[in-house]
């Protein structure tokens, strides 16, 4: 498959990589559309430590299932989705409690650093847990769905802020 890798620190080039199998409780997704996240951009010089190559970054995405793992039984070949780009395990303390966002095993689809590697969807295929896919209707456009990970962010932050009609607020935010 192609995928557009960084191959050294702000260096990106298109690669033939093989094709990931999708392991248990897995899908494979084969990408329609992929955002370009401000993390990614200033993530690529390597000062991040989040971006270490080689690398396949992107996980503002969306397409359809083209294959499952074993175990997989909600998702089939064709299935429209997008996906959380937190990995989170289920298991540890955070995840029970719903804040994911803090999972003592969280991994970040497209990002490499010392504790873990996940390449992201800068590729026509990528494997993704299950259990971080969404359905997409059928009259959301896969460009439109790529946008589901940053619109999420925007409307977690209106939705803390409480009600603010009338009132002054800073909105801040770096990618």
């Amino acid at each position: 498959m192609r995928a557009l890798q960084l191959v050294a620190p702000s260096t990106l080039a298109v690669v033939d990589l093989p094709a990931p199998v999708p392991g248990e409780g897995e899908v494979r997704l084969r990408v329609k559309a992929c955002g370009i996240c401000g993390s990614d951009l200033h993530g690529m010089d390597g000062s991040s430590g989040r971006r270490i190559p080689p690398l396949v970054m992107g996980h503002e995405a969306s397409g359809t299932v083209d294959a499952v793992g074993e175990g997989v039984t909600a998702w089939k070949a064709g299935d429209r989705v997008t996906f959380d780009s937190t990995v989170w395990c289920g298991e540890c303390g955070y995840c029970r409690e719903g804040r994911v966002n803090l999972c003592d095993a969280r991994q970040v689809v497209g990002v490499a650093c010392a504790e873990f590697r996940r390449d992201g969807a800068f590729a026509e295929l990528v494997t993704i847990p299950q259990r971080i896919l969404h359905r997409l209707p059928d009259a959301l456009s896969f460009e439109e769905a790529a946008f589901a990970e940053p619109v999420g962010v925007a409307l977690h932050a209106v939705n803390r802020a409480g009600e603010i009609a009338g009132r002054t607020a800073l909105v801040v935010g770096a990618g």
